[in-house]
């Protein structure tokens, strides 16, 4: 089963659909414009990893690629992608070591079923993961996005880095009734790299670049990825374009936490901000999310023993309340890194808290415990009692309040 996954191409939209493709395979993917710049994280690769690489790049190509890995005996599988097919290029290709070249207008009908194939899971396994969760939170958010994904209404989807706000744009988009028009992902840190498209014959603005995405979509769905990463001039651009598109497309966008500041600091328009949020959908952090904790460390255990060919069986009381203490800043990225860590080390069949590195030791959280102010309020009352095994006079005084206010603040957050 591979774990991971790189895509090499100096088209960026074209990158960026290959990654909304392949967003349910449960791989990591990383994204780079420049062999060069591919090398550091190749180095990381291992047999059973993927990389997807246009054949001409601006620093090389993907026969000099293959070339280079075979040198440093980087046994991932590469698979050659290309604008403008030649018999010559498919030749070289397949001598180099590819397993496959495909024309780019074929990436859907013949590059994803063949790595679905090589890694061996269903393209939708993560989305009845996400639904499957208990949190309060999460509930509240899934039941929204369900409300919402058979509408029309721009969806704005706010939480933290790595709590799953892609793949949760994506499953509003697949049971929408757009879900049989195209759908293209726009990763907004990235969008000034869409002038530099090398295979267009003719300059383009950014405008144009931009414009030129939307037209793809032809009423379907635009997902804009980190919307608070535009810089003024693209958000001056995307509001035109949206404002002047003749096409009845959809705006599903992910943000952080942070872009309600932005926008009242007067650095994101809010006219733009209003546009895509007609309706919004909050993903709760991990470490408000205790229930889902050990129901995601379960599934990524049965995916890692897969992957790793082993048959570890669970983690011990140790490890769950390590994991339960723990502040996942993170998230779910960090969760996972951490559960096939430890599957890797792991050598019976029950995973100890010997075996978790985690990065904020257990430890330290004690020290944002107390409630000086009202962040993560309902964070660190879960994890206060949590820590204390549900004795409420100990939360109260490791969270610096009277057992009453505790109760309080209980009801308030609805927290049994």
């Amino acid at each position: 089963m591979a774990r991971q996954i790189l895509i090499i191409d100096d088209n960026v939209s074209d990158s960026n659909e290959i990654k909304r493709l392949l967003a349910g395979f449960g791989s990591e993917i990383y994204q780079s414009l420049r062999i060069g710049m591919a090398k550091e994280d190749l180095m990381k690769f291992d047999r059973g990893d993927i990389v997807i690489c246009d054949f001409k790049l601006p620093d090389g190509n993907a026969i000099e690629l293959m070339e280079w890995l075979d040198r440093k005996d980087v046994g991932c599988s590469v698979f050659v992608i290309t604008d403008v097919e030649t018999v010559a290029d498919a030749v070289a290709s397949f001598r180099a070591g590819a397993k496959d070249y495909i024309n780019k207008r074929l990436i859907r009908e013949l590059l994803i079923p063949e790595i679905k194939t090589l890694i061996g899971r269903d393209h939708d396994d993560n989305f009845p993961l996400l639904f499957s969760r208990k949190s309060d939170g999460c509930l509240r958010a899934y039941s929204a996005a369900h409300i919402v994904s058979p509408t029309n209404l721009n969806v704005l989807i706010i939480g933290e880095s790595g709590v799953g706000k892609e793949p949760l744009a994506q499953e509003i988009y697949e049971v929408s009734k757009k879900s049989n028009k195209p759908c293209i992902l726009l990763d907004c840190g990235t969008l000034h790299y869409l002038s530099l498209n090398h295979n267009s014959k003719q300059p383009m603005t950014l405008l144009d670049a931009v414009t030129a995405q939307f037209r793809k979509a032809q009423g379907g769905t635009v997902i804009l990825d980190n919307v608070q990463l535009l810089s003024p001039d693209m958000q001056s651009i995307v509001l035109h374009v949206l404002a002047n598109s003749k096409h009845d497309t959809r705006i599903i966008a992910t943000a952080t936490p942070d872009i309600t500041e932005i926008v009242a600091e007067g650095s994101f328009l809010s006219a733009l901000f209003y546009k895509i949020k007609e309706f919004t959908i909050t993903l709760p952090p991990l470490c408000e999310c205790q229930d889902d904790i050990p129901l995601l460390a379960d599934f990524y255990l049965r995916h890692y023993n897969t992957e790793f060919g082993k048959n570890i069986k669970r983690f011990d009381a140790s490890a769950q309340k390590e994991m339960r203490l723990h502040s996942w800043p993170g998230n779910i990225h960090e969760l996972k890194h951490v559960v096939r860590v430890a599957v890797l080390k792991t050598r019976g069949d029950i995973i100890t808290k010997n075996n978790l590195e985690l990065d904020t030791p257990a430890s330290l959280v004690k020290m944002s415990f107390r409630l000086d102010d009202t962040s993560f309020e309902k964070a660190k009352i879960t994890a206060a009692i949590a820590h204390t095994g549900g004795n409420m006079a100990q939360a109260a005084r490791l969270l610096g309040i009277t057992e009453k206010t505790l109760l309080i603040k209980r009801k308030k957050h609805g927290l049994k």
